[in-house]
């Protein structure tokens, strides 16, 4: 399968982040070019069958789902600036490109969060982070942390009897509210780990931490922050613990025919226990990131039966989890930001053919693919993807995906260190982001 690599990081613009204002950079156009296409075998593992067809992710990112593949045409995307290149080695995780111009109040605003160390932690790494063991520290937090600065909702039910999650960080009532959300897909769930203990930092340093030279107490009593961390419970259980994880008798045997057509379309070659681990969709074998009202009729996946990734379901939103999202966007509240945590690849997909608010889209992933040290940006192709739903919809809202990781989902525990360095900061830029418009 031929597939093309999209660089993206349009260093033109990074100068003008150091300033709040904008309007040059929505002006701006920056030049596109394509990487050299490369030749990729499939996957030893997995084998898609020709009823599917899916846009090619860049060497070493998998391909996440609609909306979140590498587009194959360089003719709308924004690239690396060859005339002016940013060391991004000397630029630490959670430092933003305003670093000079927020560090005259670095004395009065406290310590930078991300050189603060939480003291025995509730939430620790651990091989496989699991629904119960999120609960079990959403409790933990509370008793420790209290509730003054940490309010704890359910948004939803996953369609095996899971909670889902909405915990807000900051003043209910702030005038504007961001998004983190993760673990879409089933395999990817070291990101609910990144998630849970951003929350931690949040509640930890909330009165004595910074934020590119903001205050957190301050950043939060103007910005609530919404973490999701786990949008897909069932998914994650069943490719942690196999199929008895799931409680249904009809949904397992559901899980089962996806592993029997799968097999008899060559899809997958896998034993049934290794196929399971491999799991992205939802317990019913819809894929989520192809689920929401984006695009959908023309979503990159034409499989057309349930399967551990790539179907879209009947229709748009037709899963409780999707709709569990959705209900949340359309709760009332102004949204500035969300922020999506995929795996992997170490790559921002900003971009989608329409996306009605590019600009800020696109200074977005500048500041994290800085604040990261240089995730690549790449345009998305496909559609059906949650943050496609969220850059085309009536009030639009700036969106984009982070691809944490380097190596094949499910990841290793070894892999949380170095995600954990690139990913810190990301709820709190996405905070200090939303005070920017």
């Amino acid at each position: 399968m031929k597939k093309s690599r999209i660089y993206a990081i349009g260093i033109g613009c990074l100068i003008s982040l150091a300033v709040p204002g904008t309007a040059a950079l929505a002006d701006t156009q920056l030049p596109a070019m394509e990487a050299p296409g490369e030749e990729s075998s499939a996957s030893s593992e997995e084998t898609s069958a020709p009823a599917v067809q899916e846009t090619a992710a860049p060497a070493g990112a998998e391909s996440a789902g609609p909306g979140e593949g590498a587009e194959t045409s360089g003719s709308s995307t924004i690239i690396r600036d060859s005339q002016s290149r940013t060391d991004y080695s000397q630029i630490g995780p959670g430092i933003g490109l305003d670093q000079d111009a927020g560090s005259q109040n670095q004395e009065t605003a406290g310590t930078e969060f991300t050189a603060m160390t939480v003291s025995d932690p509730v939430v620790k790494p651990v091989e496989k982070y699991s629904y119960e063991q999120m609960k079990t520290d959403i409790e933990a937090l509370k008793a420790r942390y209290g509730t003054a600065h940490m309010t704890v909702n359910t948004i939803g039910t996953s369609a095996d009897g899971r909670e889902i999650y909405d915990i807000v960080i900051g003043n209910v009532n702030a005038g504007k509210h961001v998004l983190i959300q993760g673990a879409m897909h089933a395999r990817e769930y070291m990101n609910p780990l990144l998630m849970m203990k951003q929350i931690e930092d949040a509640l930890a340093f909330y009165d004595t931490g910074s934020y590119n030279g903001r205050k957190l107490s301050d950043l939060l009593s103007q910005v609530a922050v919404h973490f999701v961390p786990m949008s897909n419970p069932d998914g994650v259980a069943l490719s942690q613990f196999g199929l008895d994880a799931i409680q249904s008798a009809e949904l397992r045997e559901r899980i089962q025919n996806c592993y029997a057509s799968d097999t008899a379309a060559g899809r997958t070659s896998l034993d049934f226990d290794t196929y399971l681990t491999r799991w992205k969709a939802n317990a019913r074998g819809v894929d989520l990131n192809y689920n929401f009202d984006a695009l959908w009729n023309n979503a990159s996946s034409t499989w057309l039966l349930p399967s551990s990734s790539g179907y879209k379901g009947l229709g748009p939103v037709s899963e409780p989890e999707s709709q569990a999202l959705v209900n949340l966007i359309n709760n009332g509240c102004t949204w500035a930001a969300v922020l999506n945590y995929h795996s992997m690849g170490n790559v921002i997909y900003w971009d989608i053919e329409g996306n009605q608010v590019k600009a800020k889209s696109q200074h977005l992933a500048q500041l994290m693919s800085a604040a990261t040290g240089g995730y690549q940006m790449l345009y998305s192709g496909g559609g059906g993807g949650f943050k496609d739903w969220l850059q085309l919809k009536d009030n639009p809202v700036p969106s984009i995906t982070v691809e944490t990781g380097k190596v094949d989902c499910p990841m290793p525990l070894s892999e949380f260190e170095s995600v954990w360095a690139q990913n810190r900061a990301g709820w709190a830029l996405a905070a200090d982001f939303a005070l920017l418009y």
